[in-house]
């Protein structure tokens, strides 16, 4: 069985003053200006979406929203965007459960076609869809990462966001993906890739 859940990134502002007074496991920043950036996904049923920080929270409509930006219903008011020539990370932006597949570990693949949007876990449980390899920290983030989750099992994903030299107000626009696969029908190409148990 397969889940799909987009995450379309939209304008949105994210300002170093509001991350830092987020105390959000900020984890590094490197930038010289001002653009926007705001990540939404459809949470629908069977992959369990949770926002960690008061920059993510679910809207009325059910959808999760990473929004650091003057929007933001936790941070009225504050934050003027990302800089051009940056680099932002978060340690954990939203947690991914296995809470509704009964009794049934599942592989969980995210994927970004948007290359200054990646993934990573900070507690080591994130591998890159390509090779296997963990992708812990922002210097290794890459854009499709999986996981392997156990029924009641959950991973805090982290992102990291490079901001080329693009102009203010600048808005970006992208999909990102989440599916889950039961264990034994993830696709062959992630076989023995996301931490799934050997023999």
């Amino acid at each position: 069985m397969r889940k799909n859940i987009v995450l379309g990134i939209f304008g949105l502002l994210v300002a170093f003053g509001l991350v830092l007074g987020a105390g959000a496991n900020f984890r590094d920043y490197n930038a010289d200006r001002s653009v926007h950036w705001d990540i939404v996904s459809d949470d629908n049923e069977l992959i369990d979406l949770t926002p960690i920080q008061p920059y993510a929270y679910i809207n009325d409509a059910g959808v999760l929203v990473v929004d650091i930006s003057p929007n933001n219903p936790n941070y009225p008011g504050y934050g003027q965007g990302l800089s051009p020539n940056s680099e932002y990370n978060f340690d954990e932006v939203f947690k991914v459960s296995n809470d509704l597949w009964d009794n049934k570990t599942i592989v969980v693949l995210i994927t970004s076609t948007n290359t200054a949007i990646q993934f990573y876990g900070a507690d080591h449980n994130i591998h890159d869809a390509q090779t296997g390899a963990i992708v812990y920290a922002s210097d290794n983030a890459k854009n499709d990462v999986c996981f392997t989750l156990t029924p009641g099992q959950s991973v805090k994903v982290g992102m990291d966001f490079t901001v080329g030299n693009a102009a203010l107000n600048t808005t970006e626009s992208s999909a990102i993906h989440i599916q889950a696969f039961r264990l034994g029908t993830e696709p062959q190409n992630l076989v023995g890739k996301c931490g799934q148990p050997s023999g």
